[in-house]
């Protein structure tokens, strides 16, 4: 029975590497053992990788680096998701910011662009009077 890229993946890191291991290197090693072709491998890369970081038995360390969740405290490994929020937050409040910042600008220029308006208004009604 063949085994699945993550499986593949799984056994590599747990065997063969000592250290964590780039994504690139974790790649090449499960597309050569499956003898993918370049076109089989291009269509297959974005699974994989996908599911390498939905598997819960693997970890990303930084810089791209991968190893086994396993081989890491918790501390080391776990993501503060209140964290996370506060920094989606941070960066929501940020881009108010600037979209206030530009309804102002855009506030000021129609102030100009109604007198404008009601110009282009009466010139045009004194056109069509003139007409008759």
């Amino acid at each position: 029975m063949e085994k699945s890229m993550l499986d593949l993946a799984y056994d590599y890191l747990d065997k063969n590497a000592k250290e964590p291991v780039s994504f690139a290197d974790l790649w090449n090693y499960v597309k050569n053992t499956l003898n993918l072709t370049e076109e089989e491998a291009d269509n297959k890369i974005s699974s994989f990788y996908t599911n390498l970081t939905l598997d819960g038995r693997f970890v990303l360390l930084g810089d791209n680096l991968w190893d086994l969740r396993n081989r890491h405290t918790f501390e080391k490994v776990h993501i503060d998701m209140k964290d996370a929020y506060n920094e989606e937050n941070d960066y929501q409040e940020e881009l108010d910011d600037e979209d206030m910042d530009e309804d102002e600008s855009l506030d000021d220029n129609s102030e100009h662009d109604d007198d404008s308006d009601e110009e282009d208004y009466n010139d045009s009604n004194q056109s069509e009077s003139d007409m008759y």
